[in-house]
């Protein structure tokens, strides 16, 4: 098993592919890939600072969760509208298709799981805890990103903060997770 612990300021800052902000690329698969490049996987975050046009990515199945803020009513066109209103709210929808952002409130902050079907096949869970909880690292590439509060991985002797990620690569059986004070919100991806 070998695994990576990454902090916010160790993300890489990108612009969006269609320049109407800036995203907080967390981890992407192969490393150093790019929009242009092409990725099997990608995670990142980022401040939707006021109403607009998602970018496309044709082939890539997408899923976006709210982190904070009052979120977003979401219009994809012929394939329907979606709201993300409350924290883990998500919703999942081809990259390739016409979608649009219209804020509730104030700023957000969203997480997006971009995933290629043709070279991967990606799935996410959000929760909350109060009590320990076991990580199944059953899949080749684990994910495990903190949208709130702390969390202890007593096995691998770490602490992890709000916007924090562990990725832990060809891992079997599961990882204590407990939750500090007041409890954990977290994202888990897995990847095959």
């Amino acid at each position: 098993m070998r695994w990576t612990h990454l902090t916010p300021r160790e993300a890489r800052r990108m612009p969006w592919k269609n320049g109407g902000g800036t995203t907080l690329e967390l981890a992407v698969e192969p490393p150093g890939a790019t929009v242009e490049t092409g990725f099997a996987w990608r995670l990142s975050s980022a401040e939707v600072p006021v109403s607009g046009p998602f970018s496309t990515f044709p082939g890539i199945e997408r899923t976006l969760l709210l982190l904070s803020g009052d979120g977003f009513h979401l219009d994809f066109g012929e394939q329907g509208t979606a709201t993300l209103d409350r924290p883990l709210d998500s919703v999942r929808f081809a990259g390739d298709g016409p979608a649009r952002a219209d804020l509730l409130g104030g700023p957000c902050v969203d997480f997006n799981l971009m995933a290629d079907p043709a070279r991967c096949r990606a799935r996410l869970e959000a929760f909350r805890a109060a009590a320990p909880r076991r990580l199944n690292l059953d899949a080749g590439t684990v994910l495990a990103f903190v949208a709130g509060g702390v969390v202890s991985v007593p096995a691998l002797d770490l602490h992890l903060g709000q916007g924090h990620l562990l990725r832990i690569d060809g891992g079997s059986g599961d990882l204590a997770l407990v939750p500090g004070y007041g409890g954990v919100a977290m994202i888990v991806v897995k990847v095959d």
